[in-house]
């Protein structure tokens, strides 16, 4: 009786996790930042440097951060680990000024960029290849909330799982900070791959589209 009632705790609190997650990725998406970059001559160069300042800033931020004990104390933490996917954020929009291109960062697009490298299967609803082209289709609120949901839930799941590292809290801190690091960089180059590829061409009112980089 003991460990069902532990269960249902657990699956009720993980539920309030994967909310709050989804939650604070949908206001993220919703209020896609601004840009004080133009565009340039090279921007795959800058793209390349503002991706490794954005990487060491996530790092830092990450590294400093001490995810609480227990579920509860996860929940309190997401919106301080919200502030690793501001600055990714940001990023994508500074990469998408540079290329020229900061009027066709859509919701969509802004979600393709961020979690792209980790959540593919995720985000079929989002984009769709035709031969060597990627395009980002636009949706409805409720289709980008359901997807955020599961992005969500996924975010949630690893969160538990970085718990474990709590027992070294010295490895905890470089593990994360070294993760937030990588996958800083993942989502740099996906922005890059993304904006690069529209540089030759404009967006139809509809859909976003990009040549895939792989």
């Amino acid at each position: 009786m003991t460990k069902e009632i532990a269960k249902k705790d657990k699956k009720e609190a993980f539920k309030k996790i994967s909310e709050k997650a989804s939650s604070l990725l949908f206001e993220l998406i919703t209020d896609i930042p601004g840009s004080l970059y133009t565009p340039i001559q090279k921007p795959d160069e800058k793209a390349r440097l503002l991706t490794q300042r954005a990487a060491w800033k996530s790092a830092t931020v990450s590294t400093s951060l001490s995810i609480p004990a227990g579920i509860t104390g996860i929940l309190t933490a997401i919106p301080d680990i919200a502030a690793i996917w501001k600055i990714q954020a940001q990023l994508v929009a500074d990469i998408a000024a540079s290329y020229g291109k900061l009027a066709l960062l859509s919701r969509e697009a802004m979600v393709w960029c961020l979690f792209r490298h980790s959540a593919a299967q995720l985000l079929r609803d989002i984009a769709v290849r035709t031969g060597s082209r990627i395009i980002v289709q636009k949706l409805s609120t409720t289709a980008i909330k359901a997807i955020l949901a599961k992005v969500g839930a996924s975010v949630s799941s690893k969160l538990l799982g970085k718990t474990l590292l709590r027992a070294i809290p010295a490895v905890g801190a470089l593990g994360n900070g070294i993760y937030a690091y990588m996958d800083t960089c993942e989502v740099g180059k996906t922005a890059a791959a993304y904006f690069r590829a529209l540089s030759d061409q404009e967006a139809p009112p509809e859909a976003n589209t990009a040549e895939d980089a792989e």
